[in-house]
C-alpha cells in the first residue's frame, strides 16, 4: 500500500516540476489516415526530460528521500537515466546510472549534463543490472530499478496517465495503446484505470521483446526471442530479460486486449506518419502506438494512443 502522504507529495512535486498533466490531442488527420471513429495523442514527449519516464523517477525520488536516502541508481538503456538525473537534480539528490555497454547509449550527455553519474558496466542489460545491484547493495542506495524491490510504487507512477485520460475524454475509450517495453508502463496504465472501474482494451507492442513475442502466440508467458536483434532503434522497447513482463502481460490479457510486434522499419514509417499529419516529432519506438492501432481490424472505436517519447533521436 502506498502511503497518502507520498501520494500527495507526489502531486504537488508533478505541478512544481511540470511533470504530467500533458497534452490529449484529438488527431483528426491522422483518423482519416488510418479509417478510425476517434484518435487521440497522449503527448508524454511533453515532459521535461522527454519521456513518460519522468513520472516514475519522480516518484522513486521522493520515496527515496522520505527515507532518508540521498543516492539512487538504476539501470537504463538512456530514457529512464535521463528521467533519474534531471529529478535528482531538482530534488537535490545524487544518482547512479548503469548503461549497458552494448548498448547505443544516445542520451549519456543528457544525463551528465541533468548531474548524473554514469558506470558503463560490461555485457547487455541483465547485467548492467546486476552491477547496479550489487553496489545498490553494497552502499546501501535506493533500488530505483524497475521490477525490484519498488515495484509497486513504479507501476503506480503511471496509473496517472490514464486518470488524465479519464478526465480530458470525460470517460474511457475503447482501446489504449501503449508500448510494452519491460511491462511497466502498461501496467501502471491498466491500473489507474482499473482503480476508477473502468475497463479499455490494451494494446501492447514491441518487437524482439519476450512477452509480445508470448501475447502473440496466444501464450500467457514469455516466449524468448531467438538471436534477439536490440538496435538503437527499438533498444527502449527490446529484450529477453524484462522486469515487469507479468504485470504488463495481465493487463493486455485481463483486459481482453491485443499485442503486435512491430518492426524498426515500421517504427520509423509511424513517426513519420505522426509528423506528416499532425506534426508532431515523435521518438519511433512511441510512435508504434499509432501503428498498432493501425494493425487492429476493428476501426469503430475510440483510440489513445500513448506516445512516450519525443524525437529528436533520443532514444
Amino acid at each position: 500500500m502506498i502511503q497518502s502522504e507520498l501520494i500527495r507529495d507526489f502531486e504537488m512535486q508533478m505541478r512544481e516540476l511540470r511533470i504530467g498533466h500533458t497534452v490529449l490531442k484529438r488527431a483528426q488527420k491522422l483518423e482519416k489516415k488510418l479509417g478510425v471513429r476517434r484518435l487521440h495523442l497522449k503527448l508524454e514527449g511533453e515532459n521535461p526530460s522527454g519521456t513518460h519516464k519522468d513520472r516514475m523517477a519522480l516518484l522513486l525520488a521522493l520515496d527515496a528521500r522520505n527515507k532518508g536516502k540521498k543516492v539512487m541508481a538504476a539501470v537504463t538503456c538512456g530514457n529512464y537515466g535521463a528521467a533519474l538525473a534531471y529529478v535528482c537534480g531538482k530534488l537535490d539528490m545524487q544518482c547512479q546510472i548503469y548503461v549497458p555497454s552494448t548498448f547505443a547509449a544516445t542520451r549519456n550527455k543528457d544525463i551528465e549534463a541533468y548531474g548524473g553519474r554514469i558506470v558503463v558496466a560490461e555485457g547487455d542489460y541483465e547485467a548492467a543490472l546486476n552491477a547496479s545491484l550489487r553496489d545498490i547493495d553494497r552502499n546501501g542506495w535506493y533500488n530505483a530499478n524497475p521490477g525490484g524491490t519498488n515495484k509497486e510504487i513504479a507501476v503506480y507512477s503511471y496509473s496517472f496517465i490514464s486518470k488524465e485520460m479519464a478526465v480530458e475524454l470525460g470517460g474511457q475509450p475503447d482501446w489504449v495503446s501503449v508500448p510494452f517495453g519491460n511491462g511497466t508502463l502498461i501496467a501502471g496504465v491498466w491500473q489507474g484505470f482499473r482503480s476508477m472501474s473502468m475497463k479499455p482494451r490494451i494494446l501492447g507492442y514491441s518487437n524482439n521483446n519476450s512477452a509480445v513475442r508470448g501475447l502473440v502466440n496466444k501464450s500467457k508467458q514469455p516466449i524468448p526471442v531467438p538471436d534477439l536483434q536490440i538496435t538503437h532503434i527499438n533498444e527502449p522497447l527490446s529484450g529477453n530479460f524484462l522486469l515487469d513482463d507479468k504485470e504488463g502481460m495481465e493487463a493486455v490479457l485481463d483486459s481482453n486486449g491485443a499485442a503486435f510486434e512491430v518492426s524498426d522499419e515500421e517504427l520509423l514509417k509511424a513517426s513519420k506518419l505522426i509528423m506528416a499529419q499532425e506534426g508532431i516529432d515523435v521518438l519511433p519506438a512511441s510512435a508504434g502506438a499509432v501503428k498498432a492501432i493501425e494493425d487492429l481490424d476493428s476501426r469503430n472505436h475510440t483510440f489513445v494512443a500513448v506516445l512516450t517519447g519525443r524525437g529528436h533521436g533520443q532514444a
